[in-house]
């Protein structure tokens, strides 16, 4: 039998983000620098997961930290937590948290793509030896992680699964798929070590991270998009997904 989340929306009454409506024009975001890091978590995040979903197996998490150089609103920094997922056959990223470094941004992120962004601090530099991200809250360190011995591969190498974010729209809650174009210039992968992590401030308290999977970083054109589908988050997707576009 299928296994599907188990969340229950109540509990994020009065948290989601409200988007504006659905016609989100794109952005082009030029020069990004990412840095993602893959963990395995203890069994049990199934009630952070919307029922639409299906959780990975195993279960683990993405950490996402992105340079956006050049953007509408200025430079800005995006940190994101993401639980990893199925919509039907299609490996997603359910958003848990996300942080971002400008005002302009948070507010644009949380109405033009549901993202459940917060103000907060994000640093992230590269070394000889690792690609080093530190993200902050009200003085708080609430994410430290690296990449650890980076070695040059092949931009192909590299997969980055579409996000899906849980937003009101119209007053109704719904799966907003974001899923940008990416094209790779410089690419690396190392090992992955997350020195520090605060889960209840990324809405995870329940997450528990286990064993560190894989860690990569690029330079890369990427974008984020008009959105084309969305799902009621407790419907299977395969009956409740509706095209925008």
């Amino acid at each position: 039998m299928p296994v599907f989340g188990e969340l229950e929306l109540e509990t994020l009454a009065g948290r989601l983000p409200a988007m504006k409506d659905l016609d989100t024009e794109a952005w082009e975001l030029p020069k990004a620098e990412i840095l993602q890091l893959a963990c395995e978590v203890a069994d049990g995040t199934r009630v952070l997961l919307p029922r639409a979903l299906h959780p990975a197996i195993p279960e683990y998490v993405t950490f996402v930290v992105t340079r956006y150089p050049e953007s509408p609103v200025g430079p800005f920094n995006l940190a994101q937590v993401r639980l990893m997922a199925r919509a039907g056959v299609h490996p997603r990223g359910y958003v848990l948290g996300a942080v971002a470094s400008s005002p302009g941004a948070v507010a644009v992120l949380r109405e033009r793509w549901g993202y459940p962004a917060m103000a907060g601090e994000i640093a992230l530099r590269r070394y000889h030896d690792r690609v080093a991200a530190i993200v902050r809250r009200e003085g708080k360190t609430i994410l430290e992680m690296a990449l650890v011995d980076p070695e040059i591969v092949s931009g192909g190498d590299l997969q980055y699964i579409h996000a899906i974010t849980l937003a009101r729209v119209d007053g109704a809650a719904q799966l907003i798929q974001v899923d940008p174009h990416y094209t790779v210039h410089q690419a690396s992968r190392g090992r992955a070590d997350v020195a520090r992590f605060e889960p209840a401030a990324w809405n995870a308290a329940l997450l528990e991270l286990t064993t560190p999977i894989s860690a990569s970083a690029s330079t890369c054109d990427t974008d984020l998009p008009r959105i084309r589908f969305v799902m009621d988050p407790e419907t299977p997707v395969v009956r409740g997904t509706r095209k925008v576009r």
